[in-house]
């Protein structure tokens, strides 16, 4: 059986085309289709990544590269890549890439390559064979209430920045929400006398993220007691400029805030963590919390089970009837 080789795939031209046109086609096709601005940026920095691997292994920048093969080279790559190796401001790791970054890079490339084929700039798609790697089940440990209490207690609350950071953190604990859409909240999105605020996720979709009395009460000292902004600015979360505050910037006062707190692994997505774990073990069921955290599937919500599946077996140890009537 004759193998199709890659002139064979591809339209023929003078030369293969350079990934850098197709990819900015790419990003054109994903604005038009409404994707969100975070998700924009990650494929972005997969391109990056893609193109690294490829200089590194003195490959062509184009679409000839665009092969299982080689594309299996990269997944390898990238498991052996040190976290932040080349950052401007993060000095490497020793650890390496963790198995969700490497997926999300993988994501990215199948993804391009299926629109190449859909467009009819391939004639096949060429990655569709390659596999995901398999996703490691982690037992995900939340903030403990002893971590959370000294977390909040190194916040200043004697300076609005500190008030702002007070709300900011309790918000994150008490409603799950990504640090997009903590810096996305809008005074015309938020409802403190219906105690929810209106959250715009992935993919521009809209939900209702219910907030609790103690978080409605920090938000509204914070707007009508701390918060200076223009009257144009319609963002509730504000710089000591009165401009919106950014994910990035957030992400900045999350690291630290790990730093005064001497709670070394906290940063803004354990925030996510805790409260998926603690809305289960409070009685909260795995339907609703999909809804409150905006996952497309039950999938995504179900590894908080696994914890929740522990702390019982944790909280049978302790409370057992029959461990209990030996002790008497």
């Amino acid at each position: 059986m004759k193998t199709k080789t890659i002139d064979a795939v591809i339209p023929r031209t003078k030369a293969p085309m350079k990934m850098d046109i197709l990819w900015r086609q790419y990003e054109t096709s994903l604005i038009a289709e409404n994707k969100s601005p975070e998700t924009i940026r990650g494929y972005r920095e997969s391109r990056r990544s893609f193109r690294d691997f490829l200089e590194a292994r003195r490959l062509p920048d184009d679409i000839s590269s665009l092969t299982s093969d080689i594309v299996r080279e990269y997944i390898i790559y990238l498991k052996n890549k040190p976290k932040f190796e080349n950052h401007p401001y993060t000095p490497s790791q020793q650890a390496t890439l963790s198995i969700e970054t490497v997926r999300f890079r993988l994501r990215s490339l199948k993804a391009f390559s299926s629109w190449l084929y859909f467009e009819a700039i391939t004639e096949e798609n060429m990655l569709q064979k390659v596999k995901m790697p398999k996703a490691q089940l982690k037992l995900i440990e939340p903030l403990t209430e002893k971590e959370i209490q000294k977390i909040i207690k190194s916040i200043d609350r004697k300076s609005s920045n500190g008030e702002r950071n007070y709300a900011i953190f309790i918000t994150a604990l008490d409603t799950g929400i990504r640090i997009s859409e903590l810096a996305g909240i809008t005074l015309s999105h938020l409802n403190l006398d219906g105690g929810f605020i209106k959250v715009l996720g992935k993919g521009n979709k809209e939900r209702i993220v219910p907030i609790g009395k103690h978080v409605r009460m920090a938000l509204l000292y914070y707007i009508q007691k701390v918060r200076q902004a223009p009257t144009e600015c319609t963002y509730l979360f504000v710089t000591n400029n009165g401009q919106p505050i950014s994910s990035n910037t957030l992400k900045l006062l999350f690291s630290r805030q790990k730093k005064r707190s001497g709670v070394t692994r906290l940063h803004a997505h354990l925030c996510r963590h805790t409260f998926a774990i603690n809305y289960l073990l409070n009685g909260g069921d795995i339907f609703s919390l999909k809804a409150i955290l905006g996952h497309s599937s039950l999938a995504m919500v179900s590894r908080y089970l696994h914890f929740t599946n522990s702390q019982i077996t944790k909280l049978h140890h302790r409370f057992s009837p029959m461990d209990k009537m030996q002790l008497k």
